[in-house]
């Protein structure tokens, strides 16, 4: 990209001029007498103190050295151009190094900006010793809220078997529907019906349509082996609201499927003594790019520890069409490229989606477009370094094109299930927290998928018992550093 940089300089008298002035001043008096040498211009308009006309090509060029063209951006390349004195500025290749290695140049910028981060005091959304509608009523993923077409506030943070949502005509006035739940759960007993356990995990509001993500679980109940330890297969689905998101549906069921399992479901043959798993988890806030597409990231896993295979990613997909769970395209290491299809209708294994270059082992449980820092956000709970020590906590990274991310930066300690939990200083609950989220009261979209400078951090907070769970919420500032 090339940019041309002029000056707009004022020679007044007694003052020594500046770089682009004319070297020589006007004479006072009416008519304004042009400069020999092509330094004033000609016939400039009279009056007091005289100013000299527009014109001439005399004076100091405006760079003579790349030094002179210097834009404090890394990711650009200053040259001045000898033959016109003007500067250049040439993004550098996409990839190259920046911030000291914590962030990559794209398009001439740099994903990573560094970021202090503040919080402050704790406010519970859902109690679940007061809120719950039933024992199994707990908050059980990342919490996302959508305005509705009249203003009302529709919170989704419930779990299967029966989802339940919460609503309330502001942030402070939250409150669940017991009945009727939004969605309860097919349970049927088959893989190939991509209707299992489902949690109402990632909604989108266009109009009146309510669209949502569900995040699927098939565990087998007929494999003796997933008895004893557990078997996860799971894959993305789609339902749709236009009741106001009271209730869901999923039309042409199993039609459903965005991102089913690459493989065929087969148990372990031998037991195992963690989980075996395999499929696509827990998509993130669906979020509108400039482009009109609608983005979203998914875990990529599979966990087979007899055969020593442990995968574990974040891919990214896309549509522009929400209604259409088969439009959605995953990102194949050149575009996106990739259909999702279900192995059972290929009759066999499909490819599998890339991975984005996320820091090693980081998920994403929350993804927005950040109007302060001017990149995507992604937000997960993860060990990092900090100061030169290890330190558990609630994180994020930033990207500018939602394929490659900066390092992670540390939102706050919190217990998170990390062997240095115990130890970091400043947790931010004295118990385990999970599920973070990033959801700005000020954002005026209907999804708030555009935070800004103050957003708020919401969580789930486990208790003694592991069904009592609280969704707590504490007020964050972002500042950038120099």
């Amino acid at each position: 990209m090339r940019y041309l940089f002029g000056f707009l300089c004022v020679c007044t008298l007694g003052i020594m001029p500046v770089v682009g002035c004319s070297e020589t001043a006007g004479d006072g008096g009416s008519g304004g007498t042009a400069g020999s040498g092509g330094t004033g211009g000609d016939g400039g308009t009279g009056g007091s103190g005289g100013i000299g006309g527009d014109g001439g090509t005399g004076g100091i060029p405006l760079c003579e050295s790349a030094e002179d063209c210097g834009d404090k951006n890394e990711c650009t390349a200053d040259v001045c151009d000898p033959s016109s004195g003007l500067c250049e500025h040439t993004s550098v290749r996409d990839g190259n190094s920046c911030a000291a290695g914590r962030g990559g140049c794209y398009g001439g910028v740099c994903n990573f900006v560094s970021v202090s981060v503040t919080i402050g005091a704790k406010e519970v959304v859902f109690d679940w010793t007061t809120d719950r509608c039933e024992d199994f009523d707990v908050p059980d993923c990342p919490a996302k809220v959508v305005r509705a077409e009249d203003g009302e506030l529709v919170l989704f943070d419930g779990t299967a078997l029966t989802y339940y949502l919460s609503r309330g005509a502001d942030f402070d006035r939250l409150e669940r529907v017991c009945d009727p739940p939004a969605l309860v759960s097919a349970e049927l007993l088959t893989p190939e019906s991509y209707q299992n356990e489902e949690w109402l995990w990632s909604p989108y509001r266009e109009g009146a349509s309510w669209h949502v993500l569900i995040h699927n679980e098939f565990h087998d109940p007929l494999a003796p082996i997933c008895s004893v330890s557990p078997c996860w297969y799971n894959s993305i689905t789609s339902a749709v609201s236009t009741d106001g998101a009271r209730s869901f549906t999923k039309p042409g069921a199993p039609n459903h499927v965005v991102a089913p399992a690459p493989r065929l479901w087969t148990p372990p043959d031998t037991p195992v003594q963690s989980w075996y798993g395999d499929g696509y988890f827990e998509p993130t806030n669906i979020v509108r790019g400039p482009d009109n597409y609608y983005y979203a990231l998914i875990r990529r896993m599979r966990i087979d520890p007899t055969m020593g295979i442990d995968v574990r990613g974040v891919c990214a997909m896309r549509t522009k069409t929400l209604s259409d769970p088969a439009s959605w395209r995953a990102w194949d290491g050149g575009g996106f490229n990739l259909p999702l299809t279900s192995p059972y209708v290929a009759g066999g294994d499909v490819p599998e989606c890339e991975v984005v270059a996320l820091p090693p082992g980081a998920g994403a449980q929350s993804l927005s477009y950040n109007t302060y820092l001017g990149r995507y956000m992604s937000v997960d709970s993860h060990l990092i370094w900090e100061a030169g020590k290890q330190v558990c906590g609630f994180v994020f990274s930033t990207s500018l094109d939602l394929i490659h991310w900066s390092d992670l930066q540390l939102i706050t300690p919190a217990r998170i299930g990390c062997d240095t939990d115990d130890t970091t200083p400043g947790q931010l609950e004295p118990v385990q927290v999970a599920y973070p989220s990033i959801i700005d009261h000020l954002d005026s979209s209907a999804n708030f998928e555009r935070p800004g400078r103050t957003p708020y951090l919401y969580y789930t907070r486990v208790n003694d018992d592991w069904l009592d769970r609280d969704v707590v919420r504490v007020p964050v500032t972002f500042m950038l550093e120099d």
